[in-house]
């Protein structure tokens, strides 16, 4: 707890990755930012924990990512695991690949919302070692299906922001 009383999280220091290549399968959503349903999120990670072992050529069965990106109008965000090839991909779902990239790295375990928030972090970081984020890049969202998290309480995650190179 902090000063406040409040529960306060853990956070890695940021750290540069760079990523080969990834190829993933699962489910999109979109949502509007006005007038958005978000409860189409939840529904669809629902869809999503329920099918996950429709999915062929698994690299990690212990983890699933959530690659995202928006713009001024909504985001899309994804529901996937990664797999070794974009083949045998399952009804309704959806296969593509992230390209080669480098990303800002900061793991999170806590409560929600966030304290300290990763994405301030990795803005600061950025914003502090004269970085700027890859516009056209996705932001990745990596989680565990062990790491216990509680919707609406607790969340583990490593957050991954595109820069450029």
């Amino acid at each position: 707890m902090n000063v406040s009383g409040k529960p306060v999280g853990k956070a890695s220091d940021v750290e540069i990755v760079k990523l080969e290549e990834m190829y993933m399968v699962g489910f999109p959503v979109n949502v509007s930012f006005k007038h958005g349903d978000f409860s189409k999120i939840g529904k669809t990670k629902q869809l999503f924990m329920e099918r996950k072992g429709e999915i062929r050529h698994v690299v990690d069965p212990d983890v699933y990512w959530a690659p995202w990106y928006d713009s001024e109008v909504m985001f899309t965000y994804f529901y996937c695991l990664q797999v070794s090839e974009l083949s045998d991909i399952p009804e309704g779902m959806m296969g593509f690949a992230i390209p080669e990239a480098t990303y800002a790295s900061v793991y999170y375990e806590g409560p929600l919302p966030w304290g300290p928030d990763p994405y301030g972090m990795l803005a600061e970081y950025r914003k502090t070692n004269g970085l700027a984020p890859r516009t056209r890049g996705m932001i990745l969202e990596k989680y565990r299906f062990d790491d216990d998290c509680k919707p609406d309480e607790s969340i583990a995650i490593r957050v991954l922001g595109p820069i450029q190179d």
